[in-house]
């Protein structure tokens, strides 16, 4: 089984060492799995050499979650409620779409009790944006606000997915859960944009998709903040879960996996 991760700027993508700690804690033993760190102008060439050397699936990261639909023959209803895909799969040299990334999430949200927050926050609008805005739908927050640099861009992200525009004059007095979905704070990108840096309140939380370094910068304002954080190494975990369980065709992969045991062998994979 050939399986990899496709993006641009990843060498430090913890994928690789996931995806082995995860078969190996499953018993599959050692496996295949790649970097494809290329350029939009490779792109094409790339899935095509994927296809013609018989690969079984890979994961899409940054910039490519959107593009990589064209190149597909069937898209999953959750690559297609999303509009992006983190997760290849190939059969008889055709390519289905999906999101894991969606289903990752909801369970990172189910743990962190999304359910008793006022609102939630997102920072972005880009490739991991709407799997977290289809997902907080999924659960009984009530209202969801989108915040980004590009005026125009939040507009048309809000109207696609029906979601509320964070106004940062506008007072707040209940709960917010803050997300982050853009690099900002990464180790590629460690400096955060002024505007993103708003004053929390009491009881607010802060989710952080990012994981690299850990703590990122944007959880670390947060916690100087005196706010809860989290990073996005659950969410990474469980989409990995996820796609492993599409591409063996076993929907129990994972169920008996110990959660944290996999967190701390992949932070000392990271030393």
């Amino acid at each position: 089984m050939k399986l990899g991760i496709l993006g641009q700027n990843i060498s430090y993508s913890l994928s690789p060492v996931l995806h082995k700690i995860l078969c190996r804690e499953a018993g599959y033993g050692d496996i295949s799995y790649s970097i494809f760190d290329v350029t939009p102008e490779n792109l094409t060439k790339t899935v095509r050499e994927l296809t013609k050397e018989g690969f079984t699936g890979v994961n899409v990261t940054i910039p490519y979650k959107k593009s990589v639909l064209k190149y597909c023959d069937h898209i999953d209803e959750s690559a297609e409620l999303c509009s992006a895909a983190n997760t290849l799969h190939w059969v008889h040299n055709r390519i289905t779409a999906l999101n894991t990334d969606l289903s990752g999430l909801m369970k990172v949200l189910t743990a962190l009790n999304i359910h008793s927050y006022d609102r939630s926050v997102i920072f972005g609008y880009g490739g991991a944006a709407p799997a977290v805005v289809i997902a907080l739908k999924k659960t009984t927050i009530p209202r969801i606000e989108i915040f980004g640099r590009s005026d125009q861009k939040v507009k048309d992200f809000s109207n696609q997915f029906d979601t509320c525009i964070y106004t940062p004059s506008l007072s707040f007095h209940g709960k917010t859960f803050w997300i982050n979905a853009t690099p900002a704070g990464s180790v590629n990108h460690p400096e955060i944009p002024d505007s993103f840096l708003k004053t929390p309140n009491r009881g607010d939380f802060f989710l952080d998709l990012n994981y690299s370094p850990l703590p990122t910068h944007f959880q670390r304002y947060f916690t100087f903040k005196n706010i809860e954080t989290a990073d996005g190494l659950g969410m990474l975990i469980e989409q990995a879960i996820d796609s492993q369980r599409i591409w063996r065709g076993d929907k129990h992969f994972g169920e008996n996996l110990n959660r944290e045991l996999i967190r701390k062998k992949l932070i000392n994979g990271m030393d």
